[in-house]
């Protein structure tokens, strides 16, 4: 299957899965399971790897603004803008596509080995409907709710480091972090998020749907779907922030 019929394919998912989210076709009590499962399930890992990351930032930007000018009281500025922007929405995507979206396409790949997604065919019922549908709105979700949480969990640890490790003052530090950040930063995280996290589901089902029998094909559906999943959204990250900017100039 070429890469054309791969898209057209997880797009007719997406759709199936949104169009069945509109008309009211989902049981709530699915969302609200999928919801807690990416939510508990992914929170602990996200947040412990954005906030490293912030705190990377700051080191990193502390050392090279002091070795190019001599003066780095702009970096907590420059960090929350690449927070904001990059790493808060797209590291979020990433680990919930390595977490929950590897458990979609095995799970998918194991039910079509054992002739479960046959069964539902015969019986009438449409199985993107009844198990994609409740997790890409569970994951869109659970990717806006984990970006705004570590992200604010990440500005206290790169808060802590700056104090601890470079000598920061607190007052300095909150009055320079936001001096760069505009509402259309953090909207367009948010829309980031949403985007990212509503793809996932629909990818990683795409491969699990499509998986070679037996264990081998359930192997090898988890491992493509993960790194189709993470490439699609780094190219969608591209393609989001080139638009805004575009829009935004």
């Amino acid at each position: 299957m070429n890469a054309f019929q791969r898209a057209l394919d997880t797009v007719k998912i997406l759709l199936t899965s949104v169009n069945a989210l509109a008309r009211g076709r989902v049981p709530s009590r699915d969302i609200w399971k999928q919801l807690y499962e990416f939510g508990n399930s992914s929170i602990g890992i996200v947040v412990l790897c954005v906030t490293f990351m912030g705190i990377i930032l700051i080191s990193e930007y502390s050392f090279h603004m002091k070795l190019v000018i001599g003066n780095d009281s702009m970096i907590p500025g420059f960090a929350m803008i690449l927070l904001i922007r990059e790493l808060a929405p797209i590291v979020g995507a990433l680990l919930i596509t390595s977490k929950m979206g590897a458990s979609i396409a095995a799970e998918l790949a194991a039910m079509k080995n054992t002739e479960q997604i046959d069964a539902y065919r015969l019986l009438g019922l449409n199985i993107v409907e009844l198990y994609v549908a409740p997790r890409t709105l569970a994951s869109s979700v659970a990717a806006w709710s984990l970006a705004t949480i570590s992200l604010a969990i990440a500005i206290l640890g790169a808060w802590f480091s700056a104090v601890v490790f470079l000598n920061f003052s607190t007052g300095p530090f909150f009055q320079s972090l936001f001096i760069f950040v505009t509402a259309g930063d953090l909207i367009l995280m948010s829309i980031k998020a949403v985007v990212f996290g509503c793809c996932i589901p629909s990818i990683c089902a795409h491969y699990g749907l499509q998986a070679s029998f037996g264990a081998e094909g359930v192997g090898h559906a988890t491992t493509d779907a993960v790194v189709g999943t993470s490439i699609t959204v780094i190219v969608m990250d591209f393609v989001i922030t080139y638009l805004y900017a575009v829009l935004a100039s």
